[in-house]
Protein backbone atom coordinates (compact mmCIF):
# COMPACT_ATOMS: atom_id res chain seq x y z
CA UNK A 1 0.00 0.00 0.00
CA UNK A 2 1.42 3.25 -0.51
CA UNK A 3 3.27 5.18 2.24
CA UNK A 4 1.02 8.65 1.65
CA UNK A 5 -2.30 6.88 2.21
CA UNK A 6 -1.01 5.10 5.57
CA UNK A 7 0.70 8.20 6.99
CA UNK A 8 -2.85 10.11 6.13
CA UNK A 9 -5.13 7.43 7.72
CA UNK A 10 -2.70 7.23 10.47
CA UNK A 11 -1.82 10.61 11.49
CA UNK A 12 -6.25 11.31 11.09
CA UNK A 13 -6.85 8.86 13.95
CA UNK A 14 -4.41 10.84 15.85
CA UNK A 15 -5.75 14.29 14.90
CA UNK A 16 -9.54 12.58 15.51
CA UNK A 17 -8.33 11.12 18.75
CA UNK A 18 -6.84 14.26 20.23
CA UNK A 19 -9.98 16.27 19.14
CA UNK A 20 -12.49 13.63 21.38
CA UNK A 21 -10.28 13.62 24.39
CA UNK A 22 -10.15 17.18 24.21
CA UNK A 23 -13.85 17.16 24.29
CA UNK A 24 -14.14 14.41 26.95
CA UNK A 25 -11.62 16.63 28.75
CA UNK A 26 -13.69 20.15 28.29
CA UNK A 27 -16.81 18.13 29.42
CA UNK A 28 -15.28 17.02 32.57
CA UNK A 29 -13.80 20.24 33.23
CA UNK A 30 -17.34 22.30 33.01
CA UNK A 31 -18.75 19.82 35.23
CA UNK A 32 -15.99 20.42 37.87
CA UNK A 33 -16.29 24.34 37.83
CA UNK A 34 -20.09 24.39 37.58
CA UNK A 35 -20.42 21.97 40.27
CA UNK A 36 -17.62 23.58 42.75
CA UNK A 37 -16.14 19.75 42.51
CA UNK A 38 -12.61 20.82 42.31
CA UNK A 39 -11.45 17.15 42.50
CA UNK A 40 -11.83 15.97 39.27
CA UNK A 41 -9.19 18.16 37.31
CA UNK A 42 -6.53 15.54 38.62
CA UNK A 43 -8.45 12.66 37.35
CA UNK A 44 -8.91 14.48 33.94
CA UNK A 45 -5.29 15.53 33.54
CA UNK A 46 -4.63 12.12 34.53
CA UNK A 47 -7.39 10.24 32.07
CA UNK A 48 -6.46 13.18 29.23
CA UNK A 49 -2.56 11.83 29.27
CA UNK A 50 -3.21 8.86 29.17
CA UNK A 51 -5.67 8.74 26.06
CA UNK A 52 -3.18 11.28 24.47
CA UNK A 53 -0.34 9.03 25.13
CA UNK A 54 -2.40 6.00 23.63
CA UNK A 55 -3.70 7.42 20.55
CA UNK A 56 -0.58 9.39 19.19
CA UNK A 57 1.43 5.98 20.63
CA UNK A 58 -1.25 3.65 18.55
CA UNK A 59 -1.71 5.99 15.53
CA UNK A 60 2.35 5.99 15.20
CA UNK A 61 2.61 1.80 15.47
CA UNK A 62 0.02 1.83 12.54
CA UNK A 63 1.74 3.64 10.29
CA UNK A 64 4.73 1.66 10.71
CA UNK A 65 3.11 -1.83 10.51
CA UNK A 66 0.48 -1.01 7.97
CA UNK A 67 3.34 0.91 5.63
CA UNK A 68 5.93 -2.67 6.14
CA UNK A 69 2.90 -4.96 5.98
CA UNK A 70 -0.56 -5.67 6.27
CA UNK A 71 -0.73 -8.71 7.11
CA UNK A 72 0.79 -7.85 10.23
CA UNK A 73 -2.16 -5.42 11.35
CA UNK A 74 -4.55 -8.60 13.03
CA UNK A 75 -1.43 -8.69 15.07
CA UNK A 76 -1.37 -5.44 15.93
CA UNK A 77 -5.29 -4.99 16.96
CA UNK A 78 -4.88 -7.65 19.45
CA UNK A 79 -1.71 -6.65 21.47
CA UNK A 80 -3.16 -2.97 21.59
CA UNK A 81 -6.07 -3.89 23.29
CA UNK A 82 -4.36 -6.08 25.38
CA UNK A 83 -1.74 -3.61 25.82
CA UNK A 84 -4.17 -0.52 26.60
CA UNK A 85 -5.99 -3.18 29.28
CA UNK A 86 -2.82 -2.91 31.26
CA UNK A 87 -1.78 0.11 31.10
CA UNK A 88 -5.18 1.18 32.01
CA UNK A 89 -4.67 -1.57 35.11
CA UNK A 90 -1.51 0.21 35.89
CA UNK A 91 -2.85 3.44 35.88
CA UNK A 92 -5.91 2.82 38.22
CA UNK A 93 -3.46 1.03 40.39
CA UNK A 94 -0.95 4.08 40.17
CA UNK A 95 -3.79 6.13 41.59
CA UNK A 96 -4.94 3.71 44.06
CA UNK A 97 -1.18 3.80 45.64
CA UNK A 98 -1.10 7.68 45.69
CA UNK A 99 -4.74 8.60 46.53
CA UNK A 100 -5.92 6.11 48.75
CA UNK A 101 -9.05 3.77 48.22
CA UNK A 102 -12.01 6.53 49.26
CA UNK A 103 -11.20 8.46 45.93
CA UNK A 104 -10.92 5.45 43.89
CA UNK A 105 -14.84 5.52 42.97
CA UNK A 106 -14.05 8.98 41.84
CA UNK A 107 -11.69 8.63 40.22
CA UNK A 108 -13.00 5.75 38.15
CA UNK A 109 -16.21 7.98 37.33
CA UNK A 110 -13.92 10.43 35.54
CA UNK A 111 -11.54 8.29 33.94
CA UNK A 112 -13.74 5.39 32.46
CA UNK A 113 -15.53 8.15 29.82
CA UNK A 114 -11.67 8.77 28.81
CA UNK A 115 -11.51 5.19 28.27
CA UNK A 116 -14.37 4.17 26.41
CA UNK A 117 -14.09 7.18 23.81
CA UNK A 118 -10.65 6.20 23.25
CA UNK A 119 -12.16 2.27 22.74
CA UNK A 120 -14.94 3.65 20.55
CA UNK A 121 -12.44 5.51 19.02
CA UNK A 122 -10.24 2.91 17.93
CA UNK A 123 -12.74 0.19 16.93
CA UNK A 124 -14.72 1.94 14.95
CA UNK A 125 -12.07 4.25 12.77
CA UNK A 126 -9.46 1.22 12.37
CA UNK A 127 -13.06 -0.93 11.68
CA UNK A 128 -13.86 1.29 8.51
CA UNK A 129 -10.33 1.88 7.38
CA UNK A 130 -9.35 -1.97 7.25
CA UNK A 131 -12.42 -2.18 4.89
CA UNK A 132 -10.19 0.60 2.68
CA UNK A 133 -7.23 -1.64 3.32
CA UNK A 134 -8.20 -4.64 1.67
CA UNK A 135 -10.22 -2.89 -1.32
CA UNK A 136 -6.37 -1.56 -2.33
CA UNK A 137 -5.00 -4.27 -1.26
CA UNK A 138 -7.11 -6.40 -3.73
CA UNK A 139 -6.60 -4.04 -6.38
CA UNK A 140 -2.80 -3.94 -5.85
CA UNK A 141 -2.77 -8.09 -6.50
Amino acid sequence: MEKQIVRQIGNTFIKRGVGFTMAVAMVTLVVAFTTSNEWIVIPTVIGSLYTLSMVIVEGLLWIRIASRSVDGLTTFYSAVSGFRMLLTLAVMFGYYLACGREEMLGFFCVFAPFYVVLLVHHSIYFGMKSKIIDQLNDENN
